[in-house]
C-alpha cells in the first residue's frame, strides 16, 4: 500500500510445499512502513533469504489474517514466505 516499496515477485516456493513467496524493496532510499494484503489468510511468515532459506535473527513482520505489516530501510530488499492457512 506504499507508493515507494516496489513488489519485484509472487511465486510460489520453490521446494514445492505450496507456499507463496514474494519478493520487495523500498524504492525511495528512505524508511518506510506497508502493508502487504494477501487473497488468502496466512498462517505463517517467514523471512527468507534469496534462496528462501530461513533467516533465523530476522523478527517475522506482523500479521493479521490476510494483512502484513513491514518497515523497511532505505533500498532494502526483502523476501517473506507465506504458509496459507
Amino acid at each position: 500500500d506504499s507508493d515507494a516499496v516496489v513488489v519485484t515477485a509472487v511465486k510460489l516456493a520453490d521446494d514445492g510445499s505450496g507456499d507463496v513467496v514474494v519478493r520487495f524493496h523500498e524504492a525511495h532510499g528512505a524508511r518506510t512502513r506497508a502493508t502487504l494484503t494477501t487473497g488468502f489468510e496466512v498462517a505463517e511468515v517467514t523471512v527468507t533469504d534469496l534462496l528462501e532459506r530461513p533467516l533465523p535473527d530476522a523478527a517475522a513482520p506482523r500479521r493479521d489474517a490476510d494483512r502484513i505489516a513491514v518497515r523497511l530501510r532505505p533500498f532494502e530488499l526483502v523476501t517473506l514466505r507465506l504458509r496459507r492457512r
